[in-house]
């Protein structure tokens, strides 16, 4: 309630009419209460993240949107626009931010997608697990039908109806998942079997009407269920008759139905698996776009800073607009943030996350030599770095997409591999190719600093502790790289 409270001054105020410095002073009240409240949802994520996990994940789902959209860079934005009086620049920001935040107020106020998905993952999940072991006790009493005398039937018939009620159990979870009335069992016996038969005709078609349309308001794994249910039961009788062969039959039935449940569910789950994989890419090829477009801008500025600040008699002037481009260095390093927690969260393209650390590491380092004033051909080389490396990560994540949406269009022919829910964000050669262009990143850094550190040694008074950091950072992504390549090969071969 108090998130709802803090969100709707925030979108409210824009309303109000206020003098240009009173506008002014309101702005910057905001712009801190926002900062403060990004703050609090981090915290609230994190303490609630054991005893709620729904409203942990929905807060951090919250909190990666503002971060996406920059809205507390853009509150400050803000503040400075007002502050030049340039009124109708605000105001066009102000309404832009308006939207932002009530998207992000209707996103606290609603069911998390991203959070239902995951427990719908869970539950089929689940149940595949028991229609695994189902399958498995059905094909064993299969063969034990076949092998054994006919005096053993009675025992197997037992076991029949004990394979039945665990399905008949597992149908009623589904049917309750689904928002379906689970569905009574009717008799199975050879007795209730003898008295259904002797009802009377207009009894029996009642009921053939009624069974009529709950088939119709059943989904097609209830249908498949109970279709394996009715085989299972003439399994019994014929068990219970002694009718081996016949037995034998119902049940190769009774499995082939569940087989072709399990093919649906993992159909569900490649399905959820797209979706999530869909949502995840559109995202990140959205990050990567704009890190790429401001990167070519940082390198562009940069190079003619360089320019300019070999004429320019006021070197002032070029540490202020140095200092500038660090700022929008930052801007890139936040958006990279952002890239790297969609990446964790997903958990499955590792050469990526490395590839984004690695680019990030650079930026900052970027960042760091534009604070300084650092104006030199290193500085461009760097910002080179990081414009290959985001290139490559934009173009995988494009044909990640790509193969995603394909899939997608051909889901109804994909025959099942038993991995419904394994699909990786980045396939494997996408993976193998960015783990060959850092290593080649790591190999051409490798010998500048080499170069940097004989030029450094001919000076007595030389500072070698940033370098030496560098070369601690380039040895961690030497050992990461092996070590990815090392998992990308064990998991290929199992």
């Amino acid at each position: 309630m108090l998130l709802r409270f803090v969100f709707l001054g925030l979108v409210t105020v824009f309303g109000a009419s206020l003098l240009a410095q009173e506008l002014t002073d309101k702005q910057r009240n905001l712009s801190g209460r926002y900062a403060q409240l990004e703050q609090i949802l981090l915290r609230l994520a994190e303490t609630s993240g054991n005893s709620n996990s729904r409203q942990a994940a929905l807060l951090k789902k919250a909190l990666l949107e503002s971060k996406d959209k920059l809205i507390v860079r853009r509150f400050e934005t803000l503040v400075n626009t007002l502050e030049r009086r340039q009124l109708s620049d605000a105001i066009t920001g102000q309404t832009e931010i308006e939207q932002d935040l009530l998207l992000l107020l209707q996103l606290l106020e609603s069911e998390n997608r991203i959070e239902r998905r995951d427990e719908e993952k869970e539950k089929i999940k689940e149940f595949l697990k028991d229609l695994e072991e189902i399958l498995h006790s059905e094909r064993m009493l299969k063969n034990q039908t076949q092998q054994q005398e006919s005096a053993s039937l009675p025992m197997l018939e037992k076991n029949q109806q004990q394979i039945r009620e665990q399905t008949q159990t597992l149908r009623d979870r589904i049917e309750e998942h689904e928002g379906t009335s689970p569905q009574k069992e009717s008799p199975s016996d050879s007795n209730e079997l003898a008295e259904q038969s002797k009802k009377k005709e207009s009894e029996q078609s009642e009921s053939q009407a009624e069974q009529s349309q709950q088939k119709q308001e059943q989904s097609p794994s209830q249908r498949t269920l109970q279709k394996a249910l009715e085989r299972m039961k003439q399994a019994e009788q014929k068990l219970k008759e002694a009718k081996k062969e016949g037995s034998v039959e119902e049940q190769e039935e009774a499995i082939a139905e569940l087989q072709r449940l399990k093919e649906e569910l993992e159909k569900i789950l490649r399905q959820l698996r797209e979706e999530e994989l869909m949502q995840t890419l559109e995202k990140l090829e959205e990050r990567f776009k704009r890190m790429f477009r401001q990167e070519q801008g940082i390198r562009a500025q940069t190079e003619r800073l360089i320019g300019e600040s070999a004429n320019e008699s006021d070197q002032r002037q070029t540490t202020i607009k140095s200092d500038r481009l660090g700022i929008e260095q930052q801007s890139v390093i936040d958006e990279a943030e952002s890239a790297l927690l969609l990446l964790r969260e997903d958990g499955s393209a590792q050469a990526m996350v490395e590839s984004l650390l690695q680019a990030r590491f650079d930026m900052m380092d970027v960042k760091s030599r534009l604070e300084r004033t650092i104006l030199d051909t290193t500085t461009l080389h760097v910002e080179d770095a990081v414009i290959d490396a985001l290139q490559e990560m934009l173009l995988a994540v494009q044909s990640a997409k790509e193969e995603a949406k394909q899939r997608q269009d051909k889901g109804e022919d994909q025959e099942s591999d038993g991995e419904a829910d394994k699909e990786p964000l980045i396939q494997l050669l996408a993976e193998l190719r960015m783990l060959r262009s850092m290593q080649q990143r790591v190999n051409d850094r490798t010998k500048r600093y080499d170069d940097e550190i004989k030029q450094m040694l001919e000076k007595p008074d030389a500072d070698l502790s940033l370098l030496k950091r560098a070369v601690e950072e380039l040895a961690r992504q030497q050992n990461r790289i092996s070590r990815i390549l090392h998992e990308l090969k064990i998991g290929r071969t199992q």
